[in-house]
């Protein structure tokens, strides 16, 4: 598929996600597109969900369509979110653009005050936690819990978190690092 064939593509399907042609079972509107991409490609997941953004990144009018299918289905449609969902889009960005400072901000401090090790962690957690509030349909705060909760029944878990740090470390500093 060309890049044409991969926008109409993806317009085709938001249009049927809209007319609730598709039934998605409460999942999420993005992943059926990736995963209709990826059926559609014949790629792998990572590589449907790349050539998503590389598509949504270039057609500005196609990326607002797809964030209007999913705060329609995931906001109005599931009654979440409601306080920001009837915002207007000048509001949201600019709420979005606020928490995205915020969060920057929030990091930079962690890198003056904190070893890597930890802020490493801290990703590493807030990745898990958004995933798991993505894949049992939670918010974020309670998938939180729900990890600390397994986090605090199984040590070994904890162990295999420390693991991946010292992974994501080695690969950062490289080879030739010697310390």
């Amino acid at each position: 598929m060309n890049t044409d064939e991969t926008r109409n593509f993806i317009k085709t399907t938001l249009d049927k996600i809209a007319k609730h042609e598709v039934e998605l079972h409460g999942g999420c509107v993005a992943c059926h597109v990736i995963f209709s991409l990826k059926e559609e490609q014949g790629s792998s997941e990572q590589d449907a969900a790349d050539l998503l953004s590389e598509i949504l990144t270039g057609d500005s009018r196609l990326n607002s369509e797809f964030i209007e299918a999913v705060e329609q289905i995931h906001m109005h449609e599931r009654n979440l979110a409601t306080v920001f969902a009837i915002k207007d889009r000048k509001s949201k960005d600019s709420y979005l653009e606020a928490y995205f400072s915020n969060i920057l901000n929030e990091l930079a401090s962690d890198l003056h005050f904190s070893t890597h090790e930890i802020i490493l962690r801290k990703l590493l957690l807030s990745y898990l936690a958004l995933y798991l509030a993505q894949t049992i349909g939670v918010d974020y705060h309670a998938a939180t819990e729900e990890l600390y909760y397994l986090l605090r029944k199984d040590e070994s878990k904890n162990s295999k978190i420390a693991q991946l740090v010292a992974r994501f470390e080695a690969k950062i500093r490289g080879p030739d690092f010697i310390r």
